[in-house]
């Protein structure tokens, strides 16, 4: 499908009220050459992909595996990681998006991506100057190459968004073809697809059939449902709907109801669904798009050669068949002759009734230089001084060449299916490469540091200062408990509903433990420390009057409740979820608990990518011999702990060296009490 401008103003406007200036763009991956993922970041908030490809832009909720990567993102990725979007414009209702990046010391980048023709993704500095470009540009009226400023191209016809009723009536009566069309009159001067053109022609109840004959009250209806049209679209308050093909893969969004585009209608119900926005309707056809051109385009070579191999195929299939076909006539005649011989007359081949029998079996006596033949379909035999009988067993070998000869042709046909599947089994890798998934939706706290207690109450902790700060002012309650200690780069933990239990000494001793393991202890290699908890009232959030706190720092005021030599070790396992498995780090007892397997760390050893790799692959052996797990078999724990980034594993692991103590699986279980406590904490 096309996006058209005013479809793109939908998605600009929803993507702007979801990109906050706090997000930044923490990675950027090239899916195909010409589509790329944009990761943004924010401290408290959900991770957001963007999608920004030739065919569109838009938020998505599916995981794409990279398939190739391409010099422009090479360029991209050093200009624009770790910078925030300042800004996503569009030209009026053009197919140029812009969007402008800022970092934090103030140097800005520029991307306009061009969504018509074959598309274009040029980079550019502050001032527009080109510094990268996915397909250079040199024609009459716009050079587009690295170095050079950068230009819109020529608009066509009034824009849309900008069009009054006395333009449209001017309009009409400057055209000289009176008998023009109405429709194609509208297509030629308003920047409006087709589609939309004619549902503007139905929705006004214009009967007449060319521009002279519009009256000023057609023109005022065109143009009032014009106007009405682009705001439904533009603003999104519709029902999206998602077009299915024949294999039910989503083929196309509409933005408008399908009753009213004629195109539209005799399509079943049943190729129809609707999509809770249109966001999430484009998200599914494009994503579907990307990933079978490019695959398209990965397997077009080899679909040549799967062609050619078929037609050999078919040749040698149809060759196989005349043989037995030729071998079986030639054996009949045989017979026959030998039949005739059993007789005992004196028959020769110049004799009527001998002809006659030839010409009715598709035989003949043929002479070649001066000898004679009997030849059947092409199989020649001799018949000078030879008897009939002798005549059929020359046949009946003739006969079983033709029939042995058939071997090799199975042979060769053999081959030739062993090629076939192997550039079959290429098509299907490539195709599978570039598989889609939806990504799970995360729970609000896995932002957070996050584990369950093993008496089931939910800890979060702070992941720097920006999330330290977050937990407190968002998720603080009077029934929690917080946590902190004397170490420098503690986080702040919280033990959620601390107060509505009445045995929470497991669950204290554990949050305490992950508050001094998640500390600069950690890095530095120690064995033990010291943590406290303190009541939510005890708090600060603001500095004492004349003092400075940084961010993510509190003032804690009252008695601190130590809890001394807390041994500095962590565990991260697959914990149980609803419908899946989530990796989480914490405490071993709490971990070992919840989790199907898991791994224990503790300081010192590998650096935080190293271990990372070595707990991935400790877990995917410790999943194929797990027999706690009930709702999956080995196999698909496994395959999900493959599943799994690397950066995922890095992000929940701590800070500094870490080494492995021991890899098993655990017990497996999941408090109801503590799912309920979470999701009223969703709440």
């Amino acid at each position: 499908m096309e996006l058209s401008g005013i479809e793109l103003r939908y998605l600009i406007s929803e993507i702007n009220s979801k990109i906050t200036s706090e997000y930044y763009v923490s990675n950027i991956v090239a899916v195909t050459r010409d589509s790329f993922l944009f990761r943004m970041h924010h401290s408290t908030e959900p991770d957001i992909t963007l999608m920004l490809s030739v065919r569109g832009i838009w938020l998505t909720r599916f995981k794409f595996k990279q398939v190739e990567e391409s010099d422009l993102i090479g360029i991209i990725r050093p200009e624009v990681e770790r910078a925030k979007i300042e800004a996503i414009q569009q030209s009026g209702s053009e197919r140029i998006i812009t969007i402008r990046f800022k970092h934090f010391d103030g140097k800005s980048r520029v991307i306009v991506a061009e969504l018509f023709g074959v598309g274009n993704f040029i980079l550019c500095d502050e001032k527009m100057q080109i510094l990268a470009i996915l397909n250079p540009i040199q024609v009459r009226h716009r050079v587009l190459k690295k170095g050079h400023q950068y230009f819109p191209p020529p608009t066509r016809g009034t824009d849309v968004l900008d069009i009054t009723l006395e333009q449209l009536q001017i309009m009409r009566n400057r055209t000289e073809a009176k008998d023009l069309d109405v429709l194609r009159w509208l297509g030629r001067n308003i920047s409006i697809p087709k589609k939309f053109v004619e549902e503007i022609v139905r929705r006004a109840g214009v009967s007449a059939p060319n521009i002279g004959q519009l009256s000023d009250d057609d023109m005022s209806r065109i143009y009032t449902v014009t106007k009405d049209l682009v705001a439904d679209i533009s603003t999104g308050s519709h029902e999206a709907l998602v077009i299915l093909d024949d294999d039910g893969k989503a083929r196309d969004a509409v933005a408008i109801p399908t009753t009213n585009i004629p195109s539209l209608k005799p399509i079943p119900t049943t190729r129809m669904r609707t999509a809770h926005s249109y966001m999430e309707a484009i998200d599914e056809v494009l994503a579907n798009e990307i990933t079978e051109r490019h695959s398209n385009s990965k397997t077009t070579d080899i679909d040549k050669r799967i062609a050619i191999l078929e037609h050999d195929l078919a040749e040698q299939n149809k060759a196989k068949e005349e043989v037995i076909s030729k071998a079986a006539v030639i054996r009949k005649i045989a017979n026959d002759l030998m039949a005739i011989s059993f007789e005992g007359t004196n028959y020769t081949f110049d004799d009527d009734s001998m002809k006659e029998f030839l010409g009715a079996s598709s035989a003949l006596i043929v002479t070649d230089k001066g000898r004679k033949y009997l030849e059947v379909l092409g199989e020649r035999v001799p018949t000078a001084g030879s008897s009939l009988a002798k005549i059929s067993s020359l046949l009946f070998g003739r006969a079983k060449e033709l029939e042995r000869g058939c071997i090799s042709i199975e042979d060769a046909e053999a081959k030739l299916h062993t090629q076939l599947g192997n550039l079959r089994n290429q098509t299907t890798a490539i195709q599978d490469k570039i598989v889609i998934k939806e990504q799970i939706a995360k729970e609000w706290y896995e932002r957070y540091r996050w584990f369950i207690t093993s008496e089931g109450l939910l800890a979060i902790g702070g992941r720097d200062a920006s999330s330290n700060s977050a937990i407190i002012r968002k998720h603080l309650t009077e029934e929690d408990m917080v946590f902190h200690a004397e170490v420098h780069g503690s986080p702040f933990f919280i033990l959620k509903d601390a107060k509505q239990v009445s045995e929470i000494g497991a669950s204290r001793m554990e949050v305490a433990q992950a508050t001094v393991s998640f500390s600069r202890a950690w890095k530095d290699g120690l064995f033990s420390a010291d943590a406290y908890w303190v009541e939510p009232s005890q708090i600060k959030r603001g500095a004492p009057t004349g003092q400075f706190l940084p961010r993510g720092s509190f003032v804690i005021e009252g008695k601190r409740n130590y809890i001394k030599g807390i041994e500095i070790k962590l565990a991260v396992g697959l914990v149980r979820s609803d419908s899946h498995y989530v990796l989480a780090c914490g405490p071993t007892n709490a971990i070992k608990k919840r989790s199907v397997v898991y791994s224990q760390l503790l300081p010192g050893g590998m650096d935080p990518n190293s271990v990372a790799k070595k707990i991935k692959t400790d877990l995917v052996k410790a999943a194929y011999t797990n027999t706690n797990a009930k709702d999956d078999s080995n196999a698909q724990l496994a395959d999900f702990t493959k599943s799994i980034d690397i950066g995922d594993f890095i992000r929940a692991i701590p800070s500094g060296h870490s080494k492995i103590f021991l890899t098993e699986k655990g017990e497996g279980e999941k408090s109801s009490l503590a799912k309920q406590r979470i999701d009223e904490q969703s709440n």
